[in-house]
C-alpha cells in the first residue's frame, strides 16, 4: 500500500487510552493522535514496511517503549498502515471492543510461560477436525480454540493454578514442536515479582517438562481484532 499523491499514511503502532509526548526510537518518529475515543501511537510513512525479521524486533521495541510511556496500550498487529478517516472509521466500528480491552489492560502487563518438552512433539492433528462442522469463521475459530484447550498438558492446570488470584486474564495455546503449550496471563505491574516467585516454585511437568517465563510484555495476546 503507497499513500495516494498528497495524502499521509498512519503506521499504527498501538492504541491507547491516552497521548504521550512524541519521541524517537529506532530511527522512528513516534507521535499520539486523536482517533475518536482513543488516541494512536503512529509514525508518519509513505507505505507499508516490508516484512523481516528486522521488522518485527524493530516493531516490538517500538511498542514496549510506547507501553512504558501510557497506563493502557492495544498493540496492533504488523503492517497496520491507514489514513485518518479510516482510523477513525475503525474506531468507531469496534469502539466498545476497544474500550474494553483498554480498561481490561490498565496497570497490566502480559506474562508468556512456555511448558516445554525435552524433545519435539508433532502438531496436534485434530484441531482441523474438531472445527469441521463450524459454520462461519467465528465459529470455526472458536470450535479449535476449545479444541486445543482439551488437549493442552496436565501441568497447564497446576500453572494457573499457582496464580489465579493475580491473574486478571488469560489464554491458553497448545504447542508444537518443543513447546507443549503457551500461557498468556495479564497481571497488575506490582504483581509480576509474585507471578515470577510463584511459578519458580512448580515442579518440572510429569513428563520432565519445565517452564520458561517472560515478561512483563505489552499485553499482544489481549487485543480484539481491530481491523474489520
Amino acid at each position: 500500500m503507497k499513500a495516494p499523491a498528497g495524502k499521509i499514511l498512519l503506521y499504527v503502532f498501538a492504541l491507547a487510552g491516552r497521548k504521550a509526548a512524541a519521541f524517537t526510537a529506532a530511527g522512528h518518529r513516534i507521535e499520539f493522535v486523536h482517533a475518536g475515543a482513543v488516541y494512536a501511537a503512529v509514525e508518519r510513512l509513505d507505505e507499508r514496511p516490508a516484512v523481516s525479521e528486522a521488522a518485527l524486533r524493530t516493531q516490538h521495541e517500538i511498542v514496549a517503549r510506547i507501553a512504558a510511556k501510557v497506563d493502557a496500550i492495544l498493540p496492533a498487529r504488523f503492517g497496520s498502515l491507514v489514513d485518518l478517516e479510516e482510523l477513525e472509521r475503525v474506531v468507531a466500528i469496534r469502539g466498545d471492543a476497544i474500550r474494553g480491552a483498554l480498561e481490561l489492560v490498565r496497570g497490566r502487563a502480559q506474562m508468556t510461560v512456555r511448558l516445554l518438552d525435552a524433545e519435539a512433539r508433532p502438531a496436534i492433528v485434530p484441531l482441523a477436525h474438531a472445527a469441521a462442522g463450524a459454520t462461519s469463521g467465528t465459529e470455526y475459530l472458536h470450535a479449535r480454540r476449545r479444541a486445543a484447550v482439551h488437549a493442552l498438558p496436565q501441568a497447564v492446570t497446576t500453572i494457573t493454578a499457582a496464580v489465579k488470584d493475580i491473574v486478571a486474564a488469560e489464554r491458553l495455546e497448545a504447542g508444537q514442536g518443543r513447546v507443549a503449550a503457551t500461557v498468556y496471563h495479564l497481571v497488575e505491574h506490582a504483581a509480576v515479582a509474585g507471578y515470577r516467585k510463584r511459578l519458580a516454585g512448580i515442579p518440572a511437568g510429569p513428563d520432565g517438562q519445565t517452564l520458561s517465563i517472560s515478561g512483563p510484555w505489552p499485553p499482544f495476546a489481549f487485543v480484539p481484532e481491530l481491523w474489520p
